[in-house]
């Protein structure tokens, strides 16, 4: 009976919780604009998607892989297969594994067919390493991919190699779209459906240049990819506002950022710290961004930056950075500073760095006067983190905060996210009203 009456009064509760969303949100203006979206094209989707290359392996590696094809073949004899196998190794089996030679060799029985390992990462010592790669088999000379396997490996001084745990997924590799899949005709169609007038355009060119990527070509594909948006966004030119993007630590960036602020159809710059593998903690990572921030300035150009890094201590002491050493350097266009300082939701070192912009708009520090954040990506956040969160944006004031989703389509879902927040009506309504410098009318800037 206990356990009853406390599920009716949970589910009370939620009621309860629903009704008053759908109150506040009721009757509220939908945003105006969206401040943060991306579109995607064919070139992006390639890259996002694209194979690791195949990779020509050690003799001994090789001959492992060679010899797994082998054995695999015989459906009725798993006994040169298990015996590949360290004693306890273990091999992925459905939803679980099996361990050890025995039933390796057991189990497997039956198992067969065409098979072909194809290596596209390894790394060994004396004793350990690993083999990665795609599986599947060809199709006269016709790759047909099934999936992916990696294999851990063992040995003893002076023995083969053998394996100590198989893991082999099937996977279906997406076929290359024949239209690039997320373009401006289907933005603005998922604007309509949420009753959005205006959206900014940030290009992903920057994910090109990445760190973690070794692309060929990189700045003449950062420079396609800017092209593109410029391209996709003026076929709605009284809707759609593009901003070219690039990785500030390049060698090539200030030639871009001239390009992109000589094009009439790019209106702002992107710059994306996570992904530049950016640290404020480096002095000649915040020289070269100081020297974008000087040059965008002087090209008139607004700037929107993703502040957050890979430094897991990332917080005040790279927002103190920021706005003494960085922010200085455009007294004269308007920052947009991405997900509140963050990178989505609103987990402690966001809320650390953000705290330094709050106390300095409560100070009326003039090095804040040009700033804006955009509330985008605000997912996964508890009812108490929001409050604080909101107590944050009091601070630094309602009418600096900015509407963005960041993602592909739902830009209704990402209000209605919104309006869930501890804003009073009054604050929502503000939010969805207010529009950046650069989408606002010539005289009102």
């Amino acid at each position: 009976m206990a356990t009853t009456l406390r599920t009716c009064r949970l589910a009370a509760i939620a009621v309860l919780i629903a009704t008053n969303v759908h109150a506040q949100s009721e009757g509220l203006p939908r945003p105006v604009a969206d401040h943060h979206a991306h579109l995607r094209s064919v070139a992006n989707w390639q890259l996002v998607n694209e194979r690791l290359p195949v990779v020509k392996l050690p003799g001994d590696l090789d001959q492992l892989l060679r010899d797994f094809e082998r054995n695999w073949q015989a459906p009725d004899n798993k006994i040169a297969l298990a015996a590949q196998f360290t004693d306890s190794g273990l091999f992925q089996y459905a939803d679980d594994w099996l361990r050890g030679r025995a039933a390796i060799r057991m189990m497997l029985v039956g198992s067969a067919g065409a098979l072909k390992l194809r290596a596209q990462a390894f790394d060994a010592d004396q004793r350990s390493g690993h083999v990665g790669g795609a599986y599947g088999f060809y199709r006269d000379t016709v790759w047909v991919d099934q999936g992916r396997f990696l294999f851990a490996l063992r040995r003893d001084p002076g023995t083969p190699w053998r394996i100590a745990a198989a893991n082999l997924t099937q996977t279906t590799p997406s076929p290359k779209p024949a239209r690039d899949p997320y373009s401006a005709a289907d933005y603005i169609a998922a604007l309509d459906s949420a009753g959005i007038r205006r959206g900014v355009v940030l290009s992903s060119a920057y994910l090109f240049a990445a760190g973690f990527r070794d692309v060929t070509d990189e700045a003449a594909k950062v420079r396609a990819e800017n092209d593109w948006t410029a391209r996709e966004a003026a076929r709605y030119p009284d809707r759609l506002v593009a901003f070219c993007s690039l990785n500030p630590l390049r060698a090539y960036a200030l030639d871009e950022l001239a390009n992109c602020a000589r094009d009439p159809r790019i209106r702002g710059l992107k710059m994306h710290l996570t992904t530049a593998f950016f640290d404020f903690r480096d002095a000649e990572h915040v020289r070269k961004l100081a020297a974008m921030f000087a040059a965008a300035n002087a090209r008139r150009f607004p700037i929107v930056v993703h502040m957050r890094t890979m430094n897991p201590e990332y917080g005040r002491r790279d927002a103190e950075i920021f706005l003494s050493q960085v922010l200085p350097k455009a007294p004269d266009v308007p920052i947009q500073i991405a997900h509140l300082a963050g990178w989505g939701g609103y987990p402690p070192p966001t809320d650390s760095a953000l705290s330094v912009f709050a106390d300095a708009f409560a100070s009326d520090d003039r090095r804040v006067s040009n700033v804006y954040f955009d509330v985008s990506a605000l997912t996964g956040v508890s009812p108490s983190t929001a409050e604080r969160l909101v107590q944050q944006i009091r601070r630094i004031g309602i009418d600096r905060m900015l509407f963005g989703i960041d993602q592909v389509g739902a830009p209704g879902e990402a209000w209605e996210s919104l309006t869930r927040f501890p804003f009073t009506r009054d604050e929502l309504v503000r939010i969805a009203t207010n529009l950046a410098p650069w989408l606002r009318p010539q005289a009102d800037r």
